[in-house]
């Protein structure tokens, strides 16, 4: 075995492996028939045309990529184009709100000095009558139920199977009059 520059070692050749190249080295100096040189001409001639066909569809895909890239351009432009149009948009429409609220709070100090006139003259209302007993609620609170009245109650139980009274003892008992 023999090291060779590849750091590993392997086998000495072979006789057999030095007849091989003592064969192609004999093929080299015979004379290359024409049909040969024939069909490797027509066949650099045909990678020649390939290559050029090649070419013209890598050119071909630069131009559409660029039109893509132009394309898409454009599409930015205008969606930037839209989005500063919808911020003036919404800019103008913050001013507009900001002078209405200004209009309003404007408005409201003007009023402020009738509804506290008001809102004064409504206290006392309601203190007046709270004093008489008489409670006033708003909003979504509901008014309670009247204090329960006082009736008499009726100590006789009305046996109606055995009922033999007459319409005037009825009328009576309920505290009625009859017009008869």
């Amino acid at each position: 075995m023999s090291a060779c520059s590849c750091g590993g070692t392997h086998e000495a050749p072979t006789e057999s492996e030095e007849v091989v190249e003592a064969e192609k080295s004999e093929a080299l100096n015979e004379p290359v028939m024409e049909s040969d040189l024939d069909k490797s001409e027509e066949l650099y001639k045909d990678m020649e045309a390939t290559l050029g066909k090649l070419k013209e569809i890598m050119a071909y895909l630069e131009e559409m990529k660029d039109e893509k890239m132009d394309e898409e351009e454009k599409m930015e432009e205008e969606e930037e184009e839209e989005e500063a149009e919808e911020e003036e948009k919404m800019e103008e429409e913050e001013k507009q709100e900001e002078e209405e609220e200004e209009e309003e709070e404007e408005e409201e100090e003007k009023g402020d000095y009738k509804e506290k006139a008001s809102i004064d003259e409504l206290h006392k209302s309601l203190t007046t009558l709270k004093k008489y007993g008489i409670n006033v609620y708003s909003g979504s609170r509901k008014t309670p139920a009247p204090k329960k009245i006082d009736t008499p109650a009726v100590n006789e139980k009305t046996d109606w199977f055995n009922f033999s009274k007459s319409l005037d003892e009825v009328a009576y008992m309920k505290g009625e009059e009859t017009k008869i």
